[in-house]
């Protein structure tokens, strides 16, 4: 909607606004963001070494996510009479991370069934959640965190169901 009624210029500078905040954040939890998908930032954790808190600390950036939306979605209210709004997939296991490409065209990217549910789970969250496969909530701790259980859930692509979980806030 923000495209079909502002100049692009505008829109660029808003997304580049909006990306340069949740890379920061990202980059703050110890993370890396892979790549740009439209309006989409793919971040991953534990690349290039795998740590004990991976799955954790990129629970913590989706919910700093979250909250510093509030305070972008002010200021974009303003300016473009509209606010943005997040959701977010995260999924925990292997992936293939490496140069992926042509001979004229590389790109470094985390590929494999593991993003593809991340990116499911992302498409699956509506405005304001963040959705956890329990792959992921296997390897965080409870204490810091409200999940609630969503149950199995059938994910495009797949044959088995995924167990879901809706990661609310830090107890």
């Amino acid at each position: 909607p923000l495209a079909e009624r502002h100049a692009q210029e505008d829109v660029v500078r808003l997304l580049n606004e909006l990306f340069t905040f949740l890379t920061e954040i990202v980059f703050k939890h110890g993370g890396m963001v892979d790549k740009f998908i439209g309006d989409c930032v793919m971040a991953v954790f534990g690349v290039p070494d795998e740590e004990d808190d991976d799955a954790q600390r990129a629970a913590l950036a989706a919910l700093e996510m979250i909250d510093w939306l509030e305070a972008g979605n002010a200021k974009w209210a303003h300016e473009f009479g509209r606010e943005l709004q997040l959701g977010i997939g995260i999924n925990t296991g292997t992936a293939i991370v490496g140069n992926l490409g042509s001979s004229k065209r590389m790109e470094f990217t985390a590929i494999g069934d593991t993003v593809n549910i991340a990116a499911r789970l992302e498409m699956l969250a509506k405005p304001g959640q963040i959705l956890i496969s329990g792959a992921t909530r296997e390897d965080l701790d409870d204490e810091d965190f409200e999940l609630a259980d969503l149950g199995l859930r059938d994910i495009t692509g797949r044959r088995e169901q995924i167990q879901l979980y809706e990661l609310r806030e830090e107890a």
